[in-house]
């Protein structure tokens, strides 16, 4: 039930339009299996030092306007299928699901707003919400993760 209320929220936050309800706004622009990184540091532990957390993102395949998007938060991967033309243009991922309360949650949600046919380049924008300030973001730029 808690994730249906969850879904419900976060659709409603992204069909409102509004950047101004996120605290985290970035935009990738990735070609085919480049690699997008998010670094998540979690600093509301009261007993432990901060932990960080990390997301990869990249996109394996465009085909009929459908965009496969494979994620890794943390040592778990999972895959999603995005279409603009359908409303089921983004995903959204619980970054800390310890609230009980879904509006208190810090979550993330991925949104594929465009694909460039002739660079095939895809436009991904991630928005992150945190009500009550409790992680800090860091977003790699893809070129910074191909120097490694």
């Amino acid at each position: 039930m808690s994730k249906i209320l969850a879904a419900l929220f976060i659709s409603t936050c992204i069909s409102a339009g509004s950047l101004a309800n996120f605290d985290y706004t970035h935009t990738f622009s990735l070609k085919k299996d480049e690699v997008a990184k998010i670094s998540v540091i979690k600093k509301d532990y009261k007993t432990t030092s901060p932990k960080s957390g990390e997301m990869f993102f990249r996109w394996t395949l465009f085909h009929n306007n459908l965009l496969v998007l494979l994620v890794n938060y943390e040592g778990f991967a999972t895959q999603h299928v995005l279409e603009k033309e359908y409303k089921r243009d983004s995903v959204g991922i619980n970054l800390l699901g310890d609230y009980e309360r879904v509006n208190q949650r810090v979550y993330m949600v991925i949104k594929f707003s465009e694909f460039d046919e002739s660079k095939k380049v895809a436009s991904l924008d991630v928005m992150i919400r945190d009500p009550k300030k409790r992680v800090e973001v860091k977003f790699t730029d893809t070129k910074d993760l191909s120097k490694r």
